[in-house]
């Protein structure tokens, strides 16, 4: 009992720090957004939103999740996590070096490829330890949210932004250091889904009913190419699994639509810090909200996820009209906001994984936490596609009537 008590600490420890360090690269590029974007341009509103970040950000992300049921399953975790901690530190290397833009969104597609990838591959991951570590992995995210945000505004009041990317390399090596040194692997690792036995006992496996079809595979009496066949896995249980699919794509729609759409026009006079500093502090008071509310699984459920997603887009709602009318009489109003929106998300993101954790059987779980985690990433490319006209129409208004700290 006492070598399982280890391993199950280790475990947790290794997935809260797996979740922290996948999630680091993609909040610094997000957090360093508005910096990237000055290379072009230093003024208040410009052409360039920073929805052009979030894009490169996040497409290759999607792209990853899309095409992993195909092939992921093929190749050993080992390699896998390696490969996403050798990616992350190429693309901090590339955008703390590059001197054209191009090149720094390069550097930004690097950073996405390797956090989604590393996300598809530790949720999956989940699926051979007890459910409690899906609760660390959702801590980890929320924490790399506060802790990308909160270094990057704090090493930029004394570094430059390339040199604060630099010293980021840590993350990388962390990452790869806990898979290898402190993560106590399981047999199953290298078993088929047929195979598997959780290396540490449950006392509520979660798997009794059957939310997903029994069939995970075509009827015996039909051969399909193998393509074939893994879409139509795809298909069933996209169709099972629908409810949380749609419920964390519109929250993950609606709080990008705000952090990279209009968070950058929200610009207070009153607040003696030019618009750069304002935008850095959003991101931190964001990113708090989701690490409270994504490490409250063990304390409190919520099966009604899409309850978040419709005060989410209530809060798009309420920053959309600020943005274009500027109503809110001050910029901690704005803070309480913003901090409620990250709650919502973070919250609906924790509980809908720890709901398909319970009622998906272990036969499907690995699979179907890869699918579901698509959802929020189709969210925020539509997020990314839809702030350019918004944050250029809020701007033909805004940008003439905007208080003097805004273009410093």
């Amino acid at each position: 009992m006492a070598m399982l008590d280890i391993n199950k600490t280790k475990a947790l420890a290794s997935f809260w720090i797996f979740g922290l360090c996948n999630n680091f690269g993609y909040v610094l590029m997000l957090s360093a957004a508005y910096d990237i974007n000055k290379t072009d341009s230093e003024s208040y509103c410009s052409r360039r939103t920073t929805g052009a970040i979030l894009l490169a950000d996040i497409l290759p992300t999607l792209f990853i999740k899309l095409i992993n049921p195909l092939f992921a399953h093929k190749i050993h975790y080992n390699i896998k996590v390696t490969a996403c901690c050798v990616i992350s530190a190429a693309s901090l290397i590339m955008v703390a070096s590059a001197h054209h833009y191009g090149l720094t969104i390069f550097g930004v597609v690097l950073a996405s490829i390797s956090s989604g990838f590393g996300e598809v591959t530790f949720l999956a991951m989940t699926s051979h330890f007890e459910k409690s570590v899906i609760t660390s992995w959702s801590s980890g995210t929320g924490t790399a949210g506060i802790l990308g945000a909160s270094l990057y505004l704090l090493f930029t009041q004394f570094l430059t932004p390339s040199q604060t990317i630099y010293l980021m390399l840590i993350v990388p090596t962390a990452e790869l250091l806990t898979y290898w040194l402190l993560l106590v692997r399981p047999a199953t690792f290298n078993e088929g889904s047929d195979g598997f036995k959780p290396l540490l006992p449950e006392a509520d496996s979660g798997g009794d009913n059957d939310s997903l079809q029994e069939a995970s595979s075509p009827p015996p009496a039909v051969e399909y190419h193998p393509v074939v066949a893994a879409l139509i896995k795809l298909l069933r249980n996209l169709k099972e699994l629908s409810y949380y699919v749609f419920s964390l794509m519109l929250v993950y729609f609606s709080e990008y639509t705000i952090n990279q759409g209009l968070f950058e026009v929200l610009c207070y006079g009153s607040f003696q810090l030019n618009m750069t500093k304002q935008y850095k502090i959003y991101q931190v008071l964001y990113q708090v909200g989701v690490t409270i509310s994504r490490s409250s699984a063990s304390l409190i459920h919520f099966r009604q996820v899409h309850i978040f997603s419709i005060l989410q887009c209530v809060n798009l709602i309420i920053f959309a009209l600020e943005a274009r009318y500027a109503f809110i009489p001050s910029i901690y109003i704005t803070f309480v906001l913003i901090f409620w929106e990250g709650l919502l998300g973070g919250a609906c993101y924790v509980n809908a994984f720890y709901r398909i954790y319970q009622e998906v059987p272990h036969k499907d779980r690995e699979y179907a936490l890869g699918l579901v985690s698509c959802s929020d990433s189709t969210g925020i490319t539509l997020a990314g596609i839809v702030s350019f006209p918004i944050h250029n129409a809020i701007c033909q208004y805004r940008k003439s009537r905007a208080p003097p700290i805004c273009f410093k």
